[in-house]
């Protein structure tokens, strides 16, 4: 992992210290057994702030509503770190994994202050108020049993901002850090102080009357200080549930041969479902394979709801332990395997008016649903599928039902999927246009 650039204690200010690289938004949806704003979306055009936070951002529980905690920055550099020390997770390692709002690569935990004041592009107006107590929810988020508390004693948390002037920001625009008072505290020194030397008196008392550092964590130092009250941080680490997720068990109806390499897989509930969630754009499922539900694989919905769904997977015959071997191999019609609940990390931009879909071979399974529903929403797109031939088209039932809005790229053909010429010839003649590419 490259290291973040120091910034100067004492400098002619102001001074560009970083440049935002995303804008993250999101809805609520539902994950971890209830409701999220977890699963962001970087957005291309600007984003306005307001005093509570980005337009068109949505948190799941009231005590993220403070002004205090109005903007989540993430450094991105530390996605680099947590690929290499949790290899089997490294494909959720992505830029705004951790729900942040900001995305950069060169402020960090080690070099922003409680109470920096910052300039984002030409107008808005923040302050640092205190770093991210992180929660069980990064556990689910990543499948990691102790994620937050990997996050929180690695001092890869994040930091959250209060607004204090509005306006708008988007990508490329310029991180100014406008003023600084409080050199001596680092958000990793203030968590050292948090979860490490929870007992230093003379620390806890600064802290504990520093005004700039957020209500919920100077009211801990208080406490700490007047009353020798010390929070048991258990619930928000690892929350209340003993699993990471709530588990349903479906039987195989029907395994279909959709090319040489590609199986569909058609599941249905055992027990009865009486509200079905349906299938949304970006939808993943997980399930148990292996003997004893030993190891868990996540693999992207066709088509379906929560009652009855269908899988495509490629078998890929180098990884001998994974998941695609036990399903072509092993799992036959009838048998039954245990799923999570649904849930949709790849949304659409849903500002976009237009969407062009590129897939690579089993990377379609990603898109039937998301063009199904720009479809049905009478949206524009356009989805470009590359195969190695004709017999490689997988779920080919589906993909006809689009009709001119697909092109097919067959390599034993000679036609290849050229990206710049594909993107510039629909931005060119359209505006707002999205770009989904999973190959």
């Amino acid at each position: 992992m490259g290291s973040a650039t120091p910034v100067p204690e004492t400098a002619n200010l102001p001074l560009r210290i970083d440049t935002i690289l995303q804008v993250r938004t999101s809805l609520l949806k539902q994950a971890f057994g209830g409701l999220s704003g977890i699963y962001k979306t970087s957005k291309s055009s600007p984003v306005r702030v307001r005093i509570q936070g980005c337009e068109g951002d949505q948190r799941g529980w009231e005590g993220h509503a403070s002004h205090d905690n109005a903007l989540l920055h993430y450094d991105s550099q530390h996605y680099t770190a947590w690929k290499m020390e949790i290899p089997d997770r490294a494909h959720l390692f992505e830029a705004g994994a951790f729900g942040e709002n900001i995305v950069s690569e060169n402020l960090s935990e080690d070099n922003v202050c409680i109470g920096d004041i910052l300039r984002l592009g030409k107008e808005v107006v923040v302050q640092v108020s205190k770093p991210r107590p992180p929660c069980y929810k990064l556990n689910h988020r990543f499948e990691v049993r102790d994620m937050s508390l990997r996050s929180q004693n690695a001092n890869r948390t994040g930091w959250y901002y209060r607004v204090l002037k509005e306006g708008s920001i988007q990508p490329g625009d310029a991180i100014v850090l406008v003023e600084r008072n409080y050199p001596q505290w680092t958000i990793t020194k203030v968590q050292k102080k948090l979860y490490k030397d929870v007992k230093e008196e003379t620390a806890m008392k600064e802290l504990a009357y520093l005004p700039e550092l957020g209500d919920e964590i100077r009211n801990m130092f208080l406490n700490r200080w007047t009353k020798k009250i010390f929070v048991d941080e258990k619930q928000r680490l690892q929350g209340a549930k003993e699993d990471l997720f709530q588990w349903t068990r479906y039987r195989l109806i029907r395994k279909t041969r959709e090319t040489p390499r590609i199986c569909s897989f058609t599941f249905e509930a055992i027990t009865t479902i009486s509200t079905p969630v349906k299938v949304e754009p970006g939808s993943h499922i997980r399930v148990k394979l292996g003997e004893g539900g030993k190891f868990v694989r996540a693999y992207s919905v066709v088509s379906g709801d929560s009652k009855q769904f269908q899988l495509g997977v490629a078998h890929d015959r180098g990884k001998p332990r994974g998941g695609s071997e036990y399903l072509h191999d092993v799992v036959k019609t009838g048998d039954i395997l245990s799923f999570s609940d649904m849930a949709s990390e790849f949304p659409l931009e849903i500002n976009a008016k237009y969407h062009v879909l590129i897939a690579g071979g089993i990377g379609i399974t990603a898109f039937i649903a998301s063009a199904r529903h720009l479809q049905e929403l009478g949206i524009g797109f356009h989805l470009y599928y590359a195969i190695r031939a004709t017999a490689d088209k997988a779920f080919g039932h589906l993909i006809d039902n689009f009709g001119t809005t697909v092109t097919i790229l067959d390599g034993s053909k000679g036609q290849r999927l050229n990206l710049p010429k594909i993107i510039s010839r629909q931005t060119m003649v359209r505006t707002s246009t999205y770009v989904d590419l999973i190959v």
